[in-house]
């Protein structure tokens, strides 16, 4: 088997996969404890994927492998190499299960993020923006008298607001859906034959609001470390 872990601002995962990349389990906490970790590692993984996208500093034990941009991966970088891990796996996992590109993969997390990778296998970055909590903050953090409002997932079609808290929470989630379908519009007119990926823990959230033809991949960043890791094999 493998692990791959997986921490990032809000939240740490763990994914065990067959050599075969079958995922076998799947694990999540609100923050990185080592020892929780460990515990749900069997003691048969011989190899141990680890990517870290927070500003967490803690180490871990040497047997783990961490993954980053100076990494081997199967594609080119049009990109300063600054680029987070967590973006190259995404479009890595996004290659994988199109088998065909360009891919652009939407990821609503922390951040609301766009990466491309073009039809000549090149990764050429793509917007970062806040994400849907991050937007709430934001307007609470930076204004007096706006309230601090944990996401709303399910906005009334009506655009009619009735107090500032509903004003807050359609600004935030529109202004989401808003931004991610003109984006892949203005992606498309790079090339029609583009396939589309929304991911991350406010993914789903955001599927069914979003026009069709858009690949909703739950754990699409394990499976890119995972393809990594094959691509390193076959070196």
């Amino acid at each position: 088997m493998i692990a791959i872990v997986e921490r990032g601002n809000s939240r740490t995962k763990l994914c065990l996969f067959s050599l075969t990349g079958i995922i076998i389990d799947v694990k999540y906490w609100s923050q990185f404890i080592l020892s929780s970790i460990l515990d749900e590692i069997p003691n048969s993984v011989k190899h141990i994927r680890y990517c870290n996208t927070s500003k967490g500093l803690e180490s871990v034990p040497a047997n783990w492998m961490e993954i980053n941009a100076d990494s081997k991966w199967p594609f080119e970088l049009n990109y300063s190499l600054e680029v987070g891990v967590d973006r190259l796996a995404l479009v890595l996992g996004a290659k994988l299960i199109s088998e065909t590109l360009p891919v652009l993969v939407v990821s609503c997390g922390t951040c609301l993020t766009f990466s491309y990778l073009d039809s000549k296998n090149i990764f050429q970055g793509g917007a970062i923006s806040p994400g849907l909590s991050m937007r709430l903050k934001a307007m609470n953090s930076f204004t007096g008298s706006l309230p601090l409002l944990t996401p709303k997932y399910e906005q009334d079609i009506s655009q009619k607001t009735f107090d500032t808290k509903s004003s807050m929470q359609k600004g935030a989630y529109e202004g989401m859906i808003y931004e991610i379908e003109q984006r892949i519009r203005s992606f498309q007119r790079l090339d029609k034959k583009l396939k589309c990926f929304l991911t991350g823990g406010d993914g789903p959230a955001f599927a069914e609001s979003l026009e069709s033809g858009i690949f909703a991949i739950l754990n699409l960043e394990a499976i890119g470390l995972y393809a990594q890791w094959k691509h390193e094999q076959n070196q």
